[in-house]
């Protein structure tokens, strides 16, 4: 069965059991929930094709991606708008989806795919509140150029704490670092492709009490004497999200 027929025989029967659907799914119905499924598979997919992994990179990065970009965290001009359920909701009726199918199918999907919805309804939403919350902190700041440090230097020449040209001092990095410990306001995280540890980085306040081990974050780093401060950032991603 492919993820098409499967969707639209699903769908008949929501509506023909209308009064005895999961509550949970009023708030976003459950075709929109699974029109968003169908946008990263393809329709014409056979279900086997939804495994564990694939449907992990569905919610830890396109809904992620998405759902950031349409309640306003985030703009990407390469990223159309897209209407998107909250977390809790996709979750639920991906949950029923895969129950149906699994009595239809005689399968036990559902089971397979528990662990993994469970796991994100909490990460999911933390998530989504990391980039808001750190975008935010970003914007008001100003970047880079909010930090005086970096005015200061940079109306002198540049010479200082903040020059990335000086041979063997790395003064501004890039990339998806992976979180490893947070210690109040102060980070420690791995830069995934170089796999190279960066201590100290400063978070806000507000946006260091959301974080945890494992959480993946875009970010534009600079020096400033013995930390690193963020100059700007992209979007936060659930733990065990291939990037």
């Amino acid at each position: 069965m492919t993820l098409a027929e499967a969707t639209s025989r699903y769908l008949v029967h929501a509506r023909q059991n209308d009064s005895t659907v999961n509550p949970r799914l009023q708030a976003f119905p459950p075709d929109q929930a699974l029109m968003l499924l169908s946008s990263w598979f393809s329709a014409d997919s056979p279900l086997t094709e939804i495994t564990p992994a694939r449907l992990r990179d569905f919610l830890s990065r396109w809904y992620v991606e998405r759902a950031c970009v349409s309640e306003g965290s985030l703009s990407d001009q390469r990223t159309e708008p897209v209407e998107v359920p909250e977390p809790h909701d996709l979750l639920n009726a991906l949950a029923e989806f895969f129950t149906w199918v699994d009595q239809q199918l005689g399968k036990e999907r559902a089971a397979q795919f528990s662990p993994l919805l469970i796991e994100l309804g909490g990460a999911l939403p933390r998530a989504l509140e990391i980039t808001k919350a750190l975008t935010s902190a970003v914007r008001e700041r100003g970047g880079a150029f909010g930090f005086p440090e970096f005015l200061t230097s940079f109306e002198e020449g540049g010479g200082s704490q903040y020059d990335i040209d000086v041979p063997g001092n790395v003064g501004a990095v890039d990339g998806y670092f992976r979180i490893v410990r947070v210690e109040g306001s102060l980070v420690e995280a791995v830069e995934m492709i170089s796999e190279e540890r960066v201590w100290p980085i400063v978070f806000p306040d507000v946006v260091a009490a959301l974080l945890g081990v494992g959480y993946i974050l875009n970010l534009e780093l600079v020096r400033d004497r013995e930390c690193w401060r963020i100059a700007g950032c992209g979007f936060a991603y659930p733990p065990g999200t291939a990037i």
